[in-house]
């Protein structure tokens, strides 16, 4: 009886395999492509993020300080031009200080921390509110980035040239290989825009706003590119 019980698992385990390998060998081959498409274009704004912070034992003290500065900043944001909509608080903390010279945590005072985030409206203008920002006492800078009203626009072109990119070589590929192009089962898509970024200082760097030099016409806002990729799946006829 065991002897039988064995002979039946065999067969029924031969089918199994014998059905898996049959299932894989019916599917239709597929040929996967991608396109991928790039479109530069000129910005025509920036952002600018640049704050102060100040250190004392006494949290008001550093409080009242970063505050005073923070309002020369944005005064001299003003006095540029720039409009209110344009400046937005980006962020705001409150760290202890610690001390760990006697192998343990102890609080020796506080660090406020204030940043705005400016939006300059004409990249020509980039360099002077740099500039007005360090002038007006700004000890932290957290980066400069150009951007385009017409990224969206510069992104719909790249898609449309990715497809075309991608359709283009699975043609190709497909002949080269003596097969047909079949019908097309899938498509995928993802984003990624570069864009260069000049740099005053480096992100959440400290600076001496006495010893900062003007930085006269070394802002240059290069070009943005928009990328598009894009992923084909199609049947291949045999």
């Amino acid at each position: 009886m065991r002897g039988l019980v064995r002979t039946i698992a065999v067969v029924v385990m031969a089918a199994m395999v014998l059905g898996v390998g049959a299932a894989a060998i019916a599917e239709e081959p597929e040929l996967v492509v991608h396109g991928t498409s790039i479109v530069s274009l000129e910005p025509d704004y920036a952002k600018v993020t640049a704050g102060y912070a100040a250190e004392n034992k006494d949290i008001r003290i550093a409080r009242d300080e970063t505050a005073i500065k923070m309002d020369g900043i944005i005064a001299s944001l003003r006095a540029l031009g720039i409009e209110d909509k344009d400046i937005a608080t980006s962020s705001f903390s409150v760290d202890s200080v610690y001390d760990y010279s006697k192998n343990y945590a102890n609080v020796v005072g506080y660090r406020v921390n204030s940043s705005v985030t400016i939006t300059v409206r004409d990249v020509e203008q980039v360099a002077s509110v740099i500039n007005a920002v360090f002038e007006a006492g700004s000890n932290q800078s957290y980066g400069l980035e150009f951007r385009s009203t017409k990224e969206d626009e510069a992104y719909q072109e790249a898609l449309i040239n990715a497809i075309k990119a991608a359709r283009e070589k699975a043609m190709i590929m497909a002949t080269a290989a003596g097969v047909s192009l079949g019908k097309l089962e899938g498509m995928t898509e993802s984003q990624n825009a570069y864009a260069p970024v000049p740099m005053y200082a480096n992100a959440r760097s400290e600076m001496d706003a006495s010893s900062a030099k003007g930085l006269g016409d070394s802002v240059m806002a290069g070009m943005i590119d928009v990328a598009a990729n894009i992923t084909l799946i199609y049947e291949l006829g045999r």
